[in-house]
């Protein structure tokens, strides 16, 4: 036909969206309050210095923290 979607693709897309939104969210969950709690990690490691061995380990913490903003960011919007 011209391309038009049927009413069966559109259930079918439907269903596809609403398991992703279920499969997704104990992820988004996760890593909103990942987010929200990473930054207390950030306290001994700065109280003791960004020198030497703590530098690495700081900058891996920082990437953990941003990558947890942006998977989060959508959690609870509904």
């Amino acid at each position: 036909m011209s391309g038009i979607p049927s009413t069966t693709d559109s259930v079918a897309l439907d269903l596809a969206a609403t398991l992703g939104r279920v499969a997704l969210a104990p992820f988004e969950t996760i890593a909103f309050w990942s987010a929200i709690a990473l930054p207390l990690a950030y306290l001994p490691l700065l109280a003791e210095g960004l020198g030497g061995s703590n530098l690495p380990l700081f900058v891996g913490l920082l990437a953990l923290h941003v990558a947890a903003l942006v998977l989060g960011r959508d959690h609870a919007q509904d």
